[in-house]
């Protein structure tokens, strides 16, 4: 059967990863976390004093380390979904707290560090029968994805799952309150940034996820899917 690439944009916490993997799991597909990619960024400038005191980031610096950073994904048997890995070290868990969350907006509007990743990702999908998910996807890394599904759902929405998923790895300190207020800045730094904004593709397909559980979005994504590649037969 022909393959395509499918594009999956949206804003943070959406709930678009999670849908990303499991649709490319069930049809067969490479999925590749590209918020993942700048998180574990991010990760690696806190571990190697990039990122000041003050919060901003020494950009130079970066530069200078970018060559030593090595971002891989490898599937995990037992969740039979990718794994993060920076530098040979599965860091999954360490990219999904809040430290990371805080900073990885500003890390990810960098010129030059979004030139490198989005060279990456597009080399990942030449061999086409893949299914990346973002912020600039379908609008950069994928202009010509035969699918473009782009996601969303209210603030207040997303904080209620981000917490249940933070208890669920075990973070009791972290509030609702600090979760929305991040959910709210990143929002506005991702739409307002200079270096690939998030915005929807002219043509991509909306879901507004608000009131749509896990298996419904993964039904509605693949019957996306499936009427796409009706199309091009």
């Amino acid at each position: 059967m022909k393959k395509i690439n499918i594009a999956v944009d949206g804003v943070s916490s959406s709930g678009k990863s999670t849908m990303a993997k499991d649709l490319a799991k069930i049809i067969g597909y490479i999925y590749i976390d590209s918020g993942a990619m700048y998180r574990a960024v991010t990760l690696y400038a806190l571990r190697n004093g990039i990122i000041n005191k003050d919060k901003t980031i020494d950009e130079d610096k970066l530069r200078e380390h970018l060559p030593n950073i090595d971002i891989q994904f490898k599937l995990n048997p037992l969740t039979g979904r990718p794994d993060t890995y920076l530098n040979g070290e599965n860091v999954e868990r360490e990219i999904r707290g809040m430290e990371v969350s805080q900073l990885v907006s500003p890390v990810s509007a960098i010129g030059f560090l979004r030139k490198e990743m989005v060279e990456q990702q597009q080399k990942m999908s030449l061999d086409k029968g893949v299914v990346m998910d973002g912020r600039d996807i379908g609008t950069v890394v994928f202009p010509t994805a035969e699918l473009k599904l782009f996601i969303s759902a209210s603030p207040e929405i997303r904080a209620k799952r981000r917490m249940d998923e933070l208890r669920m790895k075990g973070d009791q300190e972290t509030t609702y309150e600090e979760v929305l207020q991040n959910i709210k800045y990143r929002d506005d730094h991702d739409q307002n940034r200079k270096e690939s904004p998030l915005r929807k593709a002219d043509d991509a397909i909306v879901l507004d996820n608000s009131t749509v559980n896990i298996e419904q979005q993964l039904d509605w994504a693949l019957d996306m899917y499936h009427k796409t590649i009706n199309k091009t037969l």
